[in-house]
């Protein structure tokens, strides 16, 4: 009887959210209100989740439901969505004191990547976890513009020699949003010294940058690289250029 009682909660519930078009035509406290640990996770997320876009009055409540039920992973996502200053300092606290959802906090960080310290962002790359790196690299991307090449190059020194293709393919995403020099002879030795699809991704973003750096860092490798696959892609990105 409870359970089917609780089935019919969550489809009421399911109608009205997902039937509501704005976020903000719905009532904040009925949202808190409705919020219960034992309903469906997809559901306990909705809810959460059109909190956060309310953001100061959901955060309100937000804090709430932290206090009521705990920490959940829910309302740290939620958190990150709601985008206020004391809901970023909540995240960060929770970084600090290393909860059990600490892939979770990194995430519902990203947004506020410019206001990582250096070090704790390289302390983050440094960790053995892929999810933590991966989130890591998330943030990276909202700090890289405060960051000259060779920095960049030095804190993306583990994850480009990390042995996990997303970890590797990621960082590359990251570095071909630049042009310079330093960061297209870094991308040169990642071709040479990976595997075929880690390669091609680097080329592919020499490619992308197509610039004079990136076109005479071309030129070197299809004069370097030994016939086959890997020179191929190359001669490929350079005739791509002169289009």
């Amino acid at each position: 009887m409870i359970k089917s009682s609780l089935i019919c909660k969550e489809e009421v519930l399911r109608e009205k959210i997902y039937l509501t078009r704005k976020s903000s035509s719905l009532d904040p406290s009925w949202l808190a209100d409705a919020y219960s640990a034992s309903l469906a996770e997809d559901l306990r997320y909705s809810i959460s989740e059109r909190l956060g876009w309310l953001g100061e009055k959901g955060w309100q409540h937000l804090k709430r439901l932290i206090d009521q039920e705990g920490i959940q992973p829910e309302f740290i996502y939620a958190s990150g969505l709601c985008y206020q200053t004391e809901a970023k300092d909540w995240l960060f606290s929770q970084l600090k004191c290393k909860s059990k959802f600490q892939v979770e906090t990194l995430q519902a960080l990203s947004c506020w990547g410019g206001d990582f310290p250096i070090q704790r962002l390289k302390n983050i790359l440094s960790e053995e976890s892929q999810a933590i790196r991966l989130a890591g690299l998330e943030i990276l991307q909202f700090k890289a513009h405060q960051i000259n090449d060779e920095l960049l190059i030095e804190i993306l020194k583990e994850p480009i020699s990390d042995f996990r293709e997303a970890v590797v393919l990621k960082a590359i995403r990251i570095l071909q949003r630049r042009d310079g020099i330093i960061v297209c002879n870094e991308l040169a030795k990642i071709v040479k010294h990976s595997h075929e699809k880690i390669s091609d991704a680097a080329l592919i973003a020499l490619g992308s940058i197509a610039n004079t750096n990136s076109i005479q860092v071309l030129l070197q490798l299809s004069q370097s690289l030994e016939n086959g696959q890997k020179k191929e892609m190359t001669l490929k990105q350079l005739s791509q250029q002169y289009r």
